[in-house]
């Protein structure tokens, strides 16, 4: 049963790569962090480059050869990221790892190429998804997916939306609530880890009923496939 077991909410981004924490943290010092601004440096060093080799004499060959090997690099770093998450779950009795649902998919060459392009959503998020599900399977841990909507804006403890008063702050609204602020990626990692219980859901209800055409989509490779750079 889902309440025998010990919810790990994994929230994944740019300034934290991964952010793990269990539904009842009692604050953000219970939560563990993977920094997430090498891997960032590393692809916007990769960007230069490739605009850099894209205006040069090599060959379409050459290049590509060089993205895949940076991205190859790039992946290694992630999935030790991703082991030391599996490492930090694996100290919990029966954990499962709760993700938001995700349907982003990884596109190196849109980030390189496309200056509208996202580095969180064309290639770091969904790849850092993926990767965390393979490294994951190795470890024997379970990956499910809860709904992302208002991961990132619902308190942890009493499901209010609150604000974000600071980049990664988040501040609970609420007057009764015993939460006043709490570092942002800790706090959604709880509410993904409380989304993994019955009944655990957001306080916060939309104006309109949200149609399944407007829900995100379940990432269903299991994080096995990447794309060719």
């Amino acid at each position: 049963m889902a309440n025998d077991r010990t919810a790990i909410g994994v929230d994944i981004g740019e300034y934290n790569l991964y952010t793990a924490c269990p539904a009842t943290i009692p604050d953000d010092t219970g939560a563990y962090a993977v920094d997430g601004d090498d891997v960032c440096a590393e692809l916007d060093e990769l960007r230069a480059q490739a605009a850099a080799l894209l205006g040069s004499d090599y060959g379409r060959e050459t290049i590509v050869a060089y993205v895949r090997d940076r991205r190859d690099a790039l992946l290694e770093e992630i999935d030790e990221a991703a082991q030391t998450i599996c490492e930090y779950a694996t100290q919990s009795a029966d954990p499962v790892l709760v993700t938001e649902d995700s349907n982003h998919e990884t596109d190196l060459w849109a980030w390189l190429t496309d200056p509208d392009a996202h580095r969180g959503t064309a290639w770091l998020i969904p790849a850092a998804h993926r990767r965390l599900r393979w490294v994951a399977a190795e470890y024997g841990l379970e990956v499910v997916t809860v709904p992302e909507r208002y991961s990132s804006q619902e308190c942890h403890a009493c499901g209010v939306i609150g604000a974000r008063v600071q980049s990664q702050t988040f501040h609970c609204t609420n007057p009764d609530c015993h939460v006043e602020t709490i570092d942002a990626d800790a706090n959604a990692a709880a509410v993904l880890a409380r989304r993994y219980y019955p009944g655990r859901q957001c306080a916060y209800r939309p104006t309109r009923p949200v149609a399944p055409a407007d829900r995100p989509a379940v990432l269903a490779d299991g994080g096995r496939r990447e794309h060719d750079a």
